[in-house]
């Protein structure tokens, strides 16, 4: 069983529910001193993270100090909390326990107040402090991690509401009303008046920043709150459409189940867009199923009904999808670890474990044997595993290393007493005594993961059949010792395995397939089938040492290609086909055009948007410019208006897009002001009569006066047409006006005394 080592002393204690559950002996302070040093050391080594692994091994160190100081599980002594660890909710026994993420070991325990018990609840942990909410009765509480304590409280009266966290800001939602209350973290109590928005809202997030983000499905808009004040909606999809919001490497990110498009957002509007192809896009949106967070770039999607799984990297824009073969049961939404992706199986309360680097699955990860709903999170690179209504929770590191916990432990420390010293926080953990995995008497097997390299697994039913045997065909006569059967195959040699489904990776124009080795009988090669016309594939074969991954190059990106894997075996052997890869597309979703100018002719009425292609963008990709005649579609790099009004600025932008999606626009203005010149009155020398300055184009009203006989400079800003008017000396007519200004007076003379209708630098007012 996955993450059954290191169990020391076990003892089965027995539940008031009737079960048992292993209780380790407590080991000497040496053993444990050991045990925590290990953790932390394997904590720090699988990704090299330093930081996180220095974090861990300072704090071993502080337990080290402070054990030697006071002693070790002591009876009514409270050991502050481990930095590296997590709050996991026991809803069946009112309580929320705190497991320290190095060891499993639960070192703090938390008795809600009375009334909670049996209820739902979620625990919000993102922010600075640890809030509870009865999803029955609307009661928020807020945990007191020095004292262990969960005193503070407010009731928000109504079942059906959502409590997120982050930064120094917290939110109460009521999906139903269409409400967001923000609340005072500390005191739990309401600040200031609800918001009300406009419908029914989704699952809100809140990134790091403390900005929450609430979808607004009727709308197809996703609601900032920036610093705790509604902001502008952003518009993600059509009215109506399913939207689930996700919050990766701390970025909100919007899932449109209804159309199978992914958006990053911003404050200021959706940037990346990427497509969710491959068998994603032929799902029900409610079998589209998505985390609420992920702590890397990595967005795992699973497809419940069609069994395909799609990691999309929003940084990159890079896809992986890889076709399941398990359908049917009751999944929840899949979490991302390092190279592993963990999708809770809840009709048997397990995780399925697939492996992209090696492109199959590994042993699943048994949590607690019984049908109930899985919560999933990562946190400090860590994935918690939680049911609230069992006894058994896990965490498990970016090795895979799984730590079992038993949350309905009672020897650890609880609300503090009459006399106990206050908890020093800075201080991780309690008694790192090493845990194992929840056991019975005699356990019934749960039923097992998809196979392993041995091609696409077969579907399973809702609720299968304890078995320990992974699906695969029938076995084949062991082969007799007077055969080679690695050299010549002969009846009575094991029959063949085909290699495993492949995974299929989107790139810049290549597709990387990545497949499982077929087990048993060694083949002599595998090659790759499918390839369409045009396209190349390298390296042409692989031997049966690997690698086990090939790249294929061209293809349209208009196009989905699928391929499958064939093991060549020795003389006399079939040839096995695996199945087919998800089909997937030879591109990724462009990022951003860059250098965006804009060149605005003599005279204005117009101007050209000029800008540079992506980084490796390629014939596929396709500009939409929007600006001041809505929106229009190009593959140049460049786009003129024409006979627009002059004296207006208009807002503009151009995004790049493909098959794959689409790259956040970038905008400027196109700003047809005209310029400002200066001219001197003209045909005036002769005339004692003043020049008036009219209010309008028209020869009524007096805004101010030029004198006669003068030919000063004016400012002139722009000329129009208006009332027609003939110079009494030249004779000329016009119904040309200029807009001036003359010793600060603005207005209008006529252009008989400018001549400014035969000068190009002076624009059309509009």
């Amino acid at each position: 069983m996955a993450g059954d080592s290191g169990v020391l002393g076990l003892r089965p204690r027995r539940l008031t529910d009737g079960s048992s559950t292993p209780e380790p002996e407590r080991p000497g302070l040496k053993e444990r001193w050991a045990a925590l040093v290990t953790a932390a050391w394997a904590t720090m080594r699988p990704t090299r993270n330093r930081v996180t692994g220095y974090i861990a091994i300072g704090a071993v160190a502080a337990l080290i100090g402070t054990s030697l100081a006071v002693g070790v599980g002591a009876s009514g002594s409270l050991p502050s909390l481990a930095d590296i660890g997590a709050w996991l909710a026991s809803s069946e026994k009112g309580e929320v326990a705190h497991a320290n993420g190095l060891t499993g070991d639960v070192d703090g325990k938390v008795t809600l107040p009375p009334g909670m018990e049996g209820h739902p609840v979620s625990v919000s942990q993102d922010g600075k402090t640890i809030l509870v909410l009865d999803e029955e009765t609307g009661r928020v509480v807020r945990v007191d991690a020095s004292q262990l304590t969960a005193e503070q409280s407010a009731d928000y009266g109504t079942a059906g509401l959502q409590l997120v966290s982050g930064g120094a800001y917290a939110y109460v939602i009521d999906p139903t009303k269409g409400t967001v209350q923000r609340i005072d973290p500390a005191k739990t109590i309401a600040e200031g008046p609800a918001v009300k928005l406009d419908g029914k809202l989704g699952a809100a997030v809140v990134d790091p920043q403390g900005t929450l983000w609430v979808p607004v499905p009727g709308k197809g808009t996703v609601v900032p709150f920036v610093e705790g004040r509604r902001s502008t909606a952003v518009k993600v999809a059509k009215a109506g459409h399913d939207l689930v919001l996700t919050l990766a490497d701390g970025r909100p990110v919007v899932t449109d189940r209804t159309a199978a498009v992914m958006r990053v957002l911003s404050v200021t509007g959706a940037q990346d867009s990427f497509n969710l192809d491959g068998g994603i896009d032929d799902s029900a949106p409610a079998d589209i199923l998505v985390p609420a967070s992920t702590e890397g770039s990595l967005v795992p999607v699973l497809a419940r009904d069609s069994g395909t799984l799609t990691l999309v990297d929003i940084g990159n824009g890079h896809t992986t999808t890889v076709p399941l073969g398990a359908r049917g049961r009751s999944f929840g939404a899949p979490q991302v670890l390092g190279k592993k992706v963990y999708i809770p199986d809840e009709s048997a309360g397990r995780l399925l474990v697939y492996d992209t680097a090696a492109a199959q699955f590994t042993d699943p990860v048994v949590v607690t044997r019984k049908a109930g709903e899985l919560e999933l999170f990562v946190r400090n690179g860590l994935l918690w595993v939680n049911d609230q209504n069992n006894a058994a929770a896990a965490v498990i590191n970016t090795s895979g290393k799984v730590r079992h916990i038993g949350k309905y432990r009672t020897d650890v420390p609880s609300a503090r007493k009459p006399g106990d010293k206050p908890v020093d926080e800075s201080v991780p953990t309690a008694a790192p005594a090493s845990q194992g995995p929840p056991r019975t008497a005699a356990p019934a097997p749960a039923p097992s993961a998809p196979a392993a390299g041995g091609g696409q697994p077969k579907p399973s039913a809702p609720a299968p059949a304890p078995t320990t045997q992974k699906p695969s065909e029938s076995p084949s006569p062991s082969p007799s010792p007077s055969k080679n059967c690695d050299v010549v195959w002969e009846a009575g040699c094991p029959e063949p395995a085909a290699p495993g489904t492949p995974q299929a990776q989107s790139g810049n124009g290549t597709i990387t397939i990545t497949f499982a080795a077929a087990s048993g009988v060694t083949p002599t090669r595998y090659v790759l089938k499918g390839l369409a016309d045009g396209q190349t594939v390298s390296p042409a074969q692989t031997g049966a040492d690997g690698p086990f991954t090939f790249e294929v190059k061209g293809g349209s990106c208009d196009s989905q290609y699928s391929y499958t894997v064939v093991a060549e075996y020795p003389a006399g052997a079939p040839s096995k086909e695996s199945a087919a890869s998800a089909p997937v597309r030879p591109c990724i979703a462009p990022g951003t055009p860059q250098g965006l100018s804009v060149a605005v002719p003599q005279g204005g009425h117009g101007g050209t948007l000029t800008w540079q292609a992506p980084s490796g963008a390629d014939a596929s990709v396709k500009y939409t410019v929007s600006g001041p005649t809505g929106t229009q579609s190009t593959t140049a790099t460049s786009y003129t208006y024409k006979n627009l009004q002059n004296s207006n600025t208009y807002v503009v932008s151009v995004t790049a897009s493909n098959a794959a999606g689409s790259g956040g626009g970038t905008g400027s203005t196109l700003n047809l002001t005209p310029p400002d010149k200066a001219k001197n009155i003209v045909h005036n020398d002769n005339d004692n009569n003043p020049l008036y300055i009219r209010p309008g184009p028209a020869t009524s009203g007096k805004q101010g006066t030029i004198p006669g006989n003068s030919s000063p400079s004016v400012t002139v800003h722009c000329k129009t047409t208006g009332q027609s008017v003939t110079h009494p000396f030249t004779n000329a007519t016009s119904n040309v006006w200029g807009k001036i200004t003359y010793r600060g007076v603005s207005g209008y003379v006529a252009d008989i005394y400018l001549d400014s209708r035969y000068d190009n630098d002076v624009w059309d007012c509009t």
